[in-house]
């Protein structure tokens, strides 16, 4: 069952970042705030297309960035609309530019505090679903972490997550450049360390790619050259290591 939580994990997904544009597509059909009734079909169809490639992009990276930096990548729900909050002001400046390019025609007739609010009311829309993923992600996560403890060898590594997380079992680790992407039960975080590091504080585990390591519990099923964890995330298997993990993972 999803719960409310507190704090969410954004990541910056390439399936996210295309799911924009269609996402404007289907916006722009709606055409909300009255734009149906001042813009022909195709200059509201590029207008919101442009509108939430851009403004969508600017806060999944934007909060990728801000939760990675500050918060080890695990943040709260009052950072989140901050940032959106901050946000609100460049979107609609970009929503006005776009209105004078594409209608010029509709903007004499354009109240500047309506594009504020209207750019907010979407940019939470946005959040809203942004938020519900990770919490399905964090929730599903749980799945694998029923455990009340943290086996003894990991106690040392999970002492360098965030306190929240210290509790929990991990699932699968991440390269990120400089940083390590902590994939556990209860939720991800961004740490300083080096793959290689930290496998050696770890047990039951694999190293499925040079950048992803995965453990035996959180993995909940292996196809096309993947492996899928317990909270849907999928991570490549490099070909060279496809064999060796298959044994691995059937016990041989």
């Amino acid at each position: 069952m999803l719960q409310f939580r507190s704090r969410s994990a954004p990541l910056l997904r390439w399936q996210a970042l295309l799911s924009l544009p269609v996402a404007g597509f289907v916006i722009g059909l709606a055409g909300p705030f009255a734009t149906y009734v001042d813009m022909g079909f195709w200059q509201r169809i590029l207008h919101f297309v442009l509108c939430v490639s851009v403004i969508g992009t600017t806060i999944l990276v934007v909060s990728y960035l801000v939760a990675r930096h500050f918060f080890q990548g695990y943040w709260p729900l009052w950072a989140a609309l901050l940032v959106d909050l901050a946000l609100v002001v460049p979107g609609a400046a970009f929503v006005y530019a776009s209105l004078s390019y594409l209608a010029p025609n509709v903007i004499a007739h354009i109240n500047p505090v309506h594009l504020l609010w209207q750019n907010l009311l979407i940019g939470l829309m946005f959040r809203a679903l942004s938020m519900l993923a990770s919490w399905r992600r964090i929730g599903e996560g749980r799945l694998a972490g029923n455990e009340p403890t943290v086996p003894v060898p990991e106690t040392k590594f999970n002492e360098r997550l965030p306190l929240a997380l210290r509790s929990a079992r991990v699932l699968a680790l991440s390269s990120e450049d400089h940083y390590l992407r902590v994939h556990t039960a209860m939720g991800e975080a961004l740490i300083h360390m080096t793959l290689a590091a930290a496998t050696q504080l770890l047990s039951d585990g694999f190293q499925i790619h040079r950048s992803h390591w995965v453990a035996r519990h959180g993995v909940k099923s292996v196809r096309k050259g993947k492996v899928e964890l317990v909270t849907g995330l999928c991570l490549p298997i490099s070909r060279h290591r496809s064999k060796e993990f298959q044994d691995w993972f059937e016990g041989r």
